[in-house]
């Protein structure tokens, strides 16, 4: 079934031009992602597809009988009525009653509750209910999973999947874009390309125009040398030279190749980790008498990689507060390293005043950021790479989308060279690019890594372990966030954490022993990097040994032994970590 033809669709905001001439037709069958950096226009693609803004050109027709749903990315929601009312207000005489409890049951919601009093997470599984419940043959969802936990995360997909009808998806969620789309609409330099398949197409094809760029370069370097050798050849050849051809290399000199975007490698700050980084004994921390962490213990290593996850209201925040020591624990205690530099990347980052400049916010913080190489990048290179062009840079604040004032906000972290970082669901409104490039940095920080995320594809990139929060408000720690999700997969989606009444007199035991467990996984850990650092001598003395046939038999009889320690270790040190 054909439902809607978009024609010569442009859209400016702010004397920006988002897009032009966007032209596309969608059907019952097609399931489209729209991809962009922040600041593309995708939201307000989507806006206009949804006839709740008007286009500065072009148009949009829908056939008469298609019935379009769509979430916004911030809905606008009546703070005095009730969870039900809200989700049952749909234009749609099908839907009863008895559905909308359902669904808002299948939500872990309260009914009856106030959406005033609702958490962020909680809003958005309301807008998400009043999206799902009317029966739609087009269905428009701009960030259907920020602020939403991994549990609510896998039902809606699943749910998703078993829907019929078309889709017009924005989601930074890797994993849900590449399982439920067959479509990609790319918005990039004001333009719309269009890509048969999933996310990955896009990627795919990316590379192969950034190939195309380099080898355009290439041939553009060699023009050039040849220009230059020809020029300096003597004044006769540069007076017999036609003019043409001198403002041919004037100008291939000044066009600036395209920047490599291989990974840089960020300092951490002045000092590095000793051993001891942030380490929790015991902490428990209460609102109104309830506990939301309950006997935590979380030791962290140097250059450890932390995943936290857990329902929404579990306390993923509230361990990132206690870790930072921006929380006193009602009982139990922070332990810092001397050597600790921390920041934080928070939901609610600071306001910037809008009438700063980008770059001038930045530089406030730091002129110059630390290599681990021990050379220095200026902040406005820094920002360059996070996709702030020097228009964008020498922007207003005010001029920023939502999207571009968040990516501001962690390079604001990032410029501080940490070598603690806490991130607190970093994903919210950042873009695929920006993504990429925050994971790319990640792979080059060599300090110790807390992320709490509900984006699947992030904790597999960038977190080697998990730590994941148990009903009674306790902290369990998992190889990664599918081991998590089997071990709970009994739990109803968006449930808040339940309060148990078996084994919680048991539980400061079972933590201590835990701890003890954690220490000797700790103590291996360092021995496992010390071998691992030999071994990387040993690959380097190997290279270099040459003809020296009896000085390479003994490095790969050493190496080999220190192989097999490191095996050994790891072994162990798996027992020890996972419980």
């Amino acid at each position: 079934m054909h439902l809607v033809s978009v024609a010569g669709l442009a859209k400016t905001y702010d004397d920006r031009t988002l897009f032009a001439d966007v032209s596309f037709g969608l059907t019952s069958d097609d399931h489209v992602g729209v991809v962009g950096r922040n600041g593309s226009g995708k939201s307000t693609l989507l806006r206009i597809v949804a006839r709740e803004v008007e286009a500065d050109a072009g148009e949009v027709v829908f056939n008469r009988r298609a019935r379009v749903a769509h979430l916004a990315q911030d809905p606008a929601l009546p703070a005095d009525a009730t969870v039900v009312d809200v989700a049952g207000d749909v234009d749609d005489p099908h839907v009863q009653p008895h559905d909308v409890e359902q669904l808002v049951d299948e939500l872990g919601l309260d009914p009856q509750a106030r959406v005033g009093s609702l958490s962020g997470g909680q809003r958005r599984r309301v807008a998400l209910a009043r999206a799902l419940l009317p029966e739609s043959d087009l269905l428009i969802l701009d960030e259907p999973t920020n602020h939403l936990d991994v549990d609510t995360i896998d039902w809606l997909e699943a749910r998703l999947r078993q829907r019929t009808g078309g889709l017009l998806l924005v989601t930074h969620d890797r994993y849900f874009l590449e399982r439920l789309t067959n479509r990609m609409l790319d918005l990039h330099d004001g333009t719309a390309s269009w890509h048969e398949g999933t996310y990955a197409d896009v990627v795919e094809a990316r590379a192969l125009r950034a190939e195309q760029a380099a080898a355009s370069e290439r041939r553009r370097q060699n023009i050039l040398r040849k220009e230059l050798a020809w020029l300096r050849r003597g004044p006769k050849a540069r007076t017999s030279k036609p003019k043409f051809r001198l403002d041919q290399v004037a100008e291939l000199r000044s066009r600036d190749p395209d920047r490599e975007s291989g990974q840089l490698d960020l300092g951490t700050g002045r000092r590095r980790l000793g051993d001891r980084v942030v380490d929790l004994h015991d902490v428990t921390v209460s609102y109104g008498g309830a506990p939301v962490l309950q006997d935590v213990n979380l030791l962290t290593a140097p250059g450890e990689r932390i995943g936290i996850v857990g329902p929404n209201g579990a306390g993923k925040t509230t361990l990132l507060r206690a870790l930072a020591g921006d929380l006193a624990p009602t009982s139990g205690r922070r332990a810092v390293g001397d050597t600790v530099e921390l920041a934080v990347y928070r939901q609610e980052s600071e306001a910037v005043p809008d009438g700063r400049r980008v770059i001038d916010t930045i530089r406030e913080i730091a002129e110059w950021v630390p290599l681990a190489n021990g050379e220095r990048l200026s902040a406005s290179a820094l920002a360059e790479r996070f996709l702030f062009d020097d228009r964008l840079q020498h922007a207003e604040v005010r001029r920023l989308s939502g999207g571009e004032r968040r990516r501001l906000a962690l390079l604001h972290v990032l410029v501080r060279a940490p070598n603690v970082l806490l991130l607190d669901e970093p994903t919210n409104d950042l873009d695929l690019d920006t993504l990429a490039v925050l994971e790319d940095h990640l792979d080059g920080f060599a300090g110790t890594l807390v992320v709490a995320s509900h984006d699947r594809y992030l904790l597999d990139r960038v977190t080697d372990v998990v730590y994941g929060f148990e009903p009674d408000g306790t902290v369990r720690k998992y190889l990664d966030w599918e081991q998590y999700r089997q071990a709970h997969a009994t739990t109803e989606p968006g449930a808040a954490p339940a309060t148990t009444t078996s084994g919680v007199a048991d539980s400061r035991d079972a933590n201590r022993r835990r701890q003890g467990r954690l220490k000797q996984a700790r103590s291996l850990e360092t021995r496992m990097r010390t071998l691992e650092r030999r071994r990387d001598e040993l690959d380097t003395a190997l290279a270099s040994v040459g003809t020296d046939h009896q000085r390479a038999a003994d490095l790969a009889r050493e190496r080999g032994e220190l192989v097999d320690e490191l095996a050994a270790l790891e072994d162990e040190w798996l027992e020890l970590s996972v419980d």
